[in-house]
């Protein structure tokens, strides 16, 4: 009698542990991110995407650079994600409410006084961001002042020309032959590119600092 009952109630507990490991399944894959929303603002990040692994790991990233790594963890009970990135970066904010709609998942939580959602879409492969696809030669082919083309007289013979490089420099060549360096930088929120000429950019010329990258 005893025996049965230990079964039984072997059962029930495994019974019990099914909804609450089913909910777990579904936090796990490779996620997109759709939206964020901050207040009223929408705050969402370019090419963002997530990996959450079976095996309690997760990868994070924008576009083609992976950005960040670490462990995760989800409470069925109360339906809260957790995340800690491996540089031990304090997230002060807490965890991550989890719900679902259909194939869509759906973080949310407080920061600063203001509700933020997030909202995370299944994909199958790494979403493509403009840091990607910029790397190359680009020919000027229209540019406008006023809401009126100037390029005739701007590169009449079409010498202009931008080299982006991997490497963040960019290389500006003029309709007059001169070579132009500095640095490109894009916007995290929006398909934005700044261009910042090496020539604007001060080097520090007193004191010296010494960084050591964290493993």
């Amino acid at each position: 009698m005893k025996k049965e009952l230990n079964h039984l109630l072997g059962c029930i507990l495994l019974l019990l542990s099914i909804p609450a490991q089913a909910q777990k399944e579904k936090v796990v894959g490779f996620w997109a991110v759709e939206n964020v929303k901050v207040g009223e603002e929408n705050m969402t990040p370019v090419a963002k995407w997530f990996k959450i692994n079976q095996d309690g790991t997760y990868q994070a990233g924008n576009g083609w650079l992976q950005n960040g790594e670490g462990h995760w963890d989800f409470d069925a009970k109360t339906n809260k994600y957790a995340a800690q990135d491996n540089l031990d970066v304090e997230d002060d904010f807490g965890d991550f409410d989890v719900s679902f709609t259909g194939e869509k998942m759906i973080f949310e939580r407080e920061e600063e006084g203001m509700h933020v959602k997030v909202i995370l879409v299944p994909t199958e492969k790494l979403p493509m961001s403009p840091t990607d696809y910029l790397e190359g030669i680009w020919d000027l082919v229209e540019i406008t002042e006023n809401e009126q083309s100037i390029l005739n007289e701007f590169d009449g013979e079409g010498k202009h020309k931008l080299f982006i490089r991997w490497d963040r420099i960019y290389i500006n060549f003029s309709p007059e032959g001169k070579r132009l360096s500095g640095y490109w930088h894009i916007n995290g929120h929006r398909p934005e590119i700044t261009l910042l000429p090496i020539k604007e950019i001060r080097a520090l010329k007193a004191g010296k600092s010494k960084w050591m990258k964290r493993n």
